[in-house]
C-alpha cells in the first residue's frame, strides 16, 4: 500500500506542475475540464485517479501522450 501512495503522491505532484507551469489556477483547468475543482485538487495531492476521459483531456491540454503523463 505505501508504494502505491508514492506513485500517486508522485503524480499528484507532477500534475500540480504541469498546471503551475502552464500558468492556470486549479479554478481555471476544472474549468477547462468540465470537473470540480475539488477533483483537482485530489489528482494534484494523489488522493484520486484521473478518469481515462480526463488523462486524455490532460493529454491534450499539454501535449503529451497519456503514457508520458500516467505511467
Amino acid at each position: 500500500m505505501v508504494v502505491i501512495e508514492k506513485v500517486n503522491k508522485k503524480l499528484g505532484n507532477k500534475l500540480k506542475r504541469m498546471r503551475i507551469s502552464g500558468g492556470m489556477t486549479r479554478k481555471q483547468l476544472a474549468d477547462m475540464f468540465g470537473i470540480t475543482i475539488s477533483a483537482i485538487g485530489m489528482y494534484e495531492q494523489g488522493r484520486r485517479t484521473p478518469s481515462d476521459e480526463v488523462k486524455a483531456k490532460y493529454s491534450m491540454l499539454f501535449d503529451k501522450t497519456v503514457d508520458e503523463i500516467f505511467f
